[in-house]
């Protein structure tokens, strides 16, 4: 398949894919992430479309983080201890502690219809060399986090996903005002939260201590005693590298 997301829009306009269902393919020839980057998409991973509910806080800038927040829940609830990296990546940390991308999440909504479009590495990650060169970190895949860890199982793709949807809908209609609720419970997962963070956005940097996610899913920022939110940018831990192909 090209694309997940595509295929899904294309049937969700046709009237044949309602809210919290996928799409999954086993490989995408033109996957693509954030700023219509190459997403790399061999077999042995999952790629899937999901159809979001355009209702709170899916219908406005909270979307991205609250759409993470679900999927870490249910990578959690699975027993793989993932973070957020603000605002659609989820992290996990490799056997020296140090966090990797794990997933991506890319929502694109057309018409009324919004699609999350998810990447998840099971047996493959991308490796350095094809990253984009200021890439905040390296990534990895539930494969490699499991030869270091006990206990851990890892079913295929398409068996995990379908855990994982089960999961992120269990979530989203368990919590009782999940729009008012979500936020709080994803501050306790966010990665680097009360540490100084670098953004960078459109050739902008700013550098302040990272103080968690506002109301409408912004990152807050204390640059020496004031408080500033954004919604877009690339975040990296002050003093720590970007990624070298």
């Amino acid at each position: 398949m090209a694309s997940c997301l595509d295929a899904a829009m294309h049937m969700a306009a046709s009237g044949l894919l309602a809210p919290w269902d996928s799409v999954q393919c086993a490989a995408q020839s033109a996957g693509r992430g954030q700023l219509r980057r190459t997403w790399y998409s061999p077999p042995g991973n999952i790629y899937v479309a999901l159809r979001m509910p355009v209702s709170p806080p899916f219908d406005g800038s909270a979307a991205a983080p609250a759409t993470a927040f679900l999927l870490a829940e249910a990578l959690r609830s699975e027993g793989w201890p993932v973070q957020l990296k603000w605002p659609n990546d989820i992290v996990i940390a490799d056997a020296d502690g140090q966090p990797k991308k794990l997933a991506g999440i890319l929502l694109e909504e057309r018409g009324g219809i919004l699609l999350a479009g998810m990447g998840i590495n099971v047996d493959f990650s991308p490796p350095a060399a094809i990253l984009r060169a200021d890439a905040a970190m390296e990534a990895t895949c539930l494969r490699d986090v499991c030869r270091h860890a006990e206990g851990q199982y890892i079913s295929t793709a398409e068996a995990l996903w379908q855990r994982l949807v089960m999961l992120m809908h269990s979530a989203y209609i368990d919590c009782h005002s999940f729009s008012e609720q979500w936020k709080k419970r994803a501050d306790s997962l966010l990665l680097w939260r009360g540490k100084n963070v670098e953004l960078r956005d459109d050739g902008r940097i700013v550098r302040g201590w990272l103080t968690g996610l506002s109301p409408a899913g912004g990152l807050c920022l204390n640059q020496n005693g004031r408080l500033e939110e954004f919604f877009s940018g690339s975040l990296l831990l002050t003093g720590r590298a970007a990624v070298k192909g």
